[in-house]
């Protein structure tokens, strides 16, 4: 895994196969904290569980390191909030398997060891299909998130992970404005996106960026119209003035 040169440690890995593209960012972060460790030859390997003093594993250690990191996770809130949004529960619950990452795209599938005679992105073939890819950055896909932040004239980079991207999306920019509006409108995207991957992979329709935009705006037109009270806006109205209602 490496050697000794001029008196100083080089890692020198070799991986089984080559990385994907999504791993790359991991295999970086594993470097980064490999080249903090002083390598010393002359001493024997030892086990230490760095969670307790002592250098000893201990159930209540490990129980109160596992308890701790997952107060600290964005996703609890994430959780919270879209329970509490005014719509379906299909929908939340749609949400929620996204941000977990556990709906079956064929690299969860892979995962999980389904066979399955194809691996990558049926949009676009050209890489593997997780769901950041495929939900978010993805050349058939990432045109509609740059369209609807067009909507509140803001630009920037996207997250990659659905977590991220739910929390960038809906609170970033620095825009607290129609914060509600731009939740629900993140749940509609991606259940349209979701919907058309389906249709293409099943029934083998085609997959249309501005037919999946028509159909998450309907989706989220019907939210509104079926559950909040106040709202009477036409279809045509509402979808012809989109900046006033998002902005």
């Amino acid at each position: 895994m490496g050697n000794k040169a001029h008196g100083q440690w080089c890692w020198d890995l070799k991986w089984r196969r080559n990385l994907f593209d999504h791993e790359q960012g991991a295999a970086v972060e594993f470097m980064e904290v490999i080249s903090n460790v002083h390598i010393q030859p002359q001493m024997k390997d030892t086990l230490r569980w760095t969670a307790e003093p002592s250098g000893l594993y201990s159930t209540r250690s490990a129980y109160r390191l596992i308890t701790t990191a997952n107060s600290n996770l964005p996703q609890a809130n994430i959780y919270k909030t879209i329970w509490r949004l005014n719509i379906p529960s299909r929908a939340a619950i749609f949400s929620w398997r996204l941000i977990k990452n556990r709906l079956p795209t064929r690299h969860n599938l892979l995962r999980r060891n389904v066979p399955i005679q194809e691996q990558n992105c049926p949009l676009c073939g050209s890489h593997q299909e997780e769901a950041g890819h495929l939900f978010f950055h993805c050349k058939l896909t990432n045109g509609l998130w740059w369209e609807s932040m067009r909507w509140k004239r803001v630009v920037g980079p996207l997250a990659v992970s659905p977590a991220s991207h739910y929390t960038q999306f809906c609170d970033g920019f620095g825009a607290r404005k129609n914060q509600n509006r731009w939740h629900r409108w993140w749940i509609a995207l991606t259940s349209s996106i979701w919907k058309n991957r389906n249709l293409l992979i099943f029934q083998g329709k085609r997959f249309e960026p501005p037919k999946v935009m028509d159909d998450a705006l309907f989706l989220m037109w019907s939210w509104l119209k079926s559950r909040d009270k106040n709202f009477y806006t036409s279809f045509n109205y509402w979808s012809s003035n989109l900046g006033e209602f998002f902005g």
